[in-house]
């Protein structure tokens, strides 16, 4: 069976938008990284940090804590954009699935201890538990973390898988484009 080109771009563009879906759309919202249970951030909103403005977070590098947080501020940084308006829209509406929106803020802290470069930090607080955050710094003793994630996101079912090199040829995109 030929593939058009039509189709060929919205399977792309479905796989695209699979690919840009958060964990917790396959998976459990926690991950092991060493032997600790870590959160997955993909669940977290700008709410979740907001009522932890002024608390404090270990930053662990390692087995040990290199430096200690305070919270100063959650920025909105765009008020969720919809993917429709995002560069490359992705074309959901030809496919009647639910627009989904891009849900992007800032959290600024304070650090004291060491000064660390900017990197993937394993950051723990008692409500929150272990997370692992990219963190930048802004300052001398500041540092800035951007969180990006798409809500409500559609739930798209994976592909059936291919059993026999035959049904693999068949699916094989036309030579020209």
């Amino acid at each position: 069976m030929p593939v058009s080109r039509r189709s060929f771009l919205v399977a792309g563009q479905t796989l695209l938008v699979a690919a840009a879906l958060p964990l917790k759309f396959f998976g459990s919202a926690t991950v092991e990284i060493g032997s600790a249970n870590t959160t997955n951030l993909a669940s977290w909103t700008k709410g979740t940090f907001q009522p932890l403005v002024s608390s404090s977070f270990a930053v662990h590098s390692g087995a040990r804590t290199a430096a200690w947080f305070t919270l100063l501020s959650v920025e909105d940084m765009n008020s969720k954009t919809s993917i429709e308006t995002a560069p490359m829209g992705l074309g959901l509406k030809a496919l009647s699935l639910p627009q989904p929106t891009i849900d992007t803020f800032a959290l600024h802290f304070h650090g004291t201890g060491e000064a660390l470069p900017q990197g993937t930090y394993e950051m723990e607080h008692h409500s929150l538990g272990r997370f692992s955050l990219f963190v930048v710094p802004s300052g001398t003793t500041t540092y800035t973390a951007i969180i990006s994630h798409i809500e409500n996101a559609p739930s798209i079912r994976a592909p059936k898988r291919l059993n026999s090199k035959a049904q693999a040829g068949a699916l094989t995109a036309p030579e020209s484009l």
